[in-house]
């Protein structure tokens, strides 16, 4: 009888030790799936960056400011000039002390293969004042100036109305300028207002600068109801309805820098890939809990699995992946999890039914249902997946250490 004893705790745990060997060995073609993944959603940035080559590139507003060019003389030394003089023309900028962005953005989504790139079209107004220095008044002539990311998607711009008078915007290079002058008597200390707008295409975010040296306020709104608020500032105020959004910053020079940023990129929330890279970080717990419950089939039913049809159940649950990430390319990933999910389970409730030949079979096919249900259930509490997956493991917990309280006494006292 000993003997025997001593037989089947050697086979059970040889068995266990197969089972969890096989478990390790399967996050190879995990891994290999992930790789996948990862492959396809480059592919799609790729694409992104093709569309945004031909389109427009994500946009960033820089803050306008004035150049001006003032003709300085610096004493040299005689033997160079006789005149004991040299002129040089000295560049200064002089920022905004109140700046104003608003910003209406309508969307689209093109099509690139199977690919989908959301770029919009919008329409900005900046409006703002601008102090007057001594160097301004000294300069030999004043440039207004301004940049945006990608001119290609820079259009229709107004006249730019500075100090009462108005005058054209032109391009230059990589930034826009118009030429402009002081109102005649001014001082300095004095404010000049300015105003202009134009349309900007892009690619996915519209971001601005603020003002380095003033205070600067940007509005928002637009149809898309998934922004995302990015940047060194966040709005104060921000408003997501179904039908879109508004939101408002407003910053001072205390809080800011003109290399600072603010705006928003529109988020794409049917993104299969980051989607199937979540739930396939649960792959090795739903192989491991899978693999425990037929553990638990064979000690309570004396019907085997061999450890290389264990091998067949773990890669057919890896494959559930493969099958995800295919079919959510083409429809929502939800249908798509429904699809593979139902076209697992089926198949291995199937292959439980040809290997145990009993009613446990249906027994383990929808525990695997039911774990999947969970995966989805995790992959949509994206705040508290934590919490709601280290409660799911618990409460699995304390049914294994239910099942298993006396299994062993049984399992060690069971004769061939």
């Amino acid at each position: 009888m000993g003997k025997i004893v001593t037989t089947n705790a050697k086979r059970t745990a040889i068995k266990i030790s197969l089972v969890a060997v096989i478990s390790l060995l399967l996050l190879i073609p995990l891994a290999m799936i992930k790789g996948i993944i990862e492959d396809r959603e480059q592919t799609k940035d790729a694409v992104i960056k093709e569309v945004a080559n031909s389109y427009a590139k994500q946009q960033t507003v820089s803050a306008p400011y004035l150049k001006s060019y003032v003709v300085e003389e610096h004493t040299v030394d005689k033997e160079i000039d006789p005149s004991g003089k040299k002129k040089y023309v000295e560049i200064y900028d002089t920022d905004c002390l109140l700046l104003d962005y608003k910003a209406d953005i309508e969307t689209d989504m093109l099509h690139r293969s199977i690919y989908d790139v959301i770029v919009y079209n919008s329409s900005i107004k900046i409006e703002g004042k601008i102090p007057v220095t001594e160097k301004n008044i000294q300069a030999r002539n004043i440039d207004f100036h301004f940049k945006v990311y990608d001119l290609k998607g820079f259009s229709n711009p107004s006249q730019l109305s500075f100090g009462g008078q108005t005058v054209n915007l032109n391009r230059r290079s990589d930034y826009v300028f118009a030429e402009v002058a002081l109102p005649a008597g001014v001082k300095v200390g004095e404010m000049i207002d300015f105003a202009f707008s134009f349309d900007l295409k892009g690619t996915e975010s519209l971001f601005f600068h603020p003002s380095g040296d003033g205070n600067t306020t940007l509005a928002i709104s637009s149809s898309y109801p998934h922004p995302s608020f990015q940047g060194a500032l966040l709005p104060s105020h921000r408003e997501v309805r179904e039908d879109g959004f508004n939101a408002t910053w407003s910053v001072s020079s205390f809080n800011s820098s003109s290399y600072d940023n603010m705006g928003v990129k529109f988020v794409d929330p049917a993104n299969p890939y980051q989607q199937s890279m979540r739930s396939a970080k649960y792959g090795m717990l739903i192989i491991v809990l899978v693999f425990v419950a037929g553990l638990f089939v064979e000690f309570l039913t004396r019907k085997e699995i061999n450890p290389i049809q264990y091998a067949v159940i773990g890669l057919s649950l890896v494959l559930f992946y493969s099958l995800l990430v295919a079919f959510s390319e083409f429809i929502t990933f939800g249908v798509a999890y429904v699809i593979a999910a139902l076209m697992t389970t089926v198949a291995l409730m199937l292959y439980f039914r040809a290997i145990l030949k009993s009613r446990s079979a249906y027994v383990l096919g929808g525990f695997v249902a039911v774990v999947y249900a969970l995966n989805y259930m995790l992959l949509q509490m994206e705040t508290y997946a934590l919490l709601a997956g280290s409660l799911v493991l618990f409460l699995l917990l304390c049914v294994v250490m239910y099942l298993t309280a006396n299994i062993s006494s049984k399992e060690l006292n069971q004769t061939e």
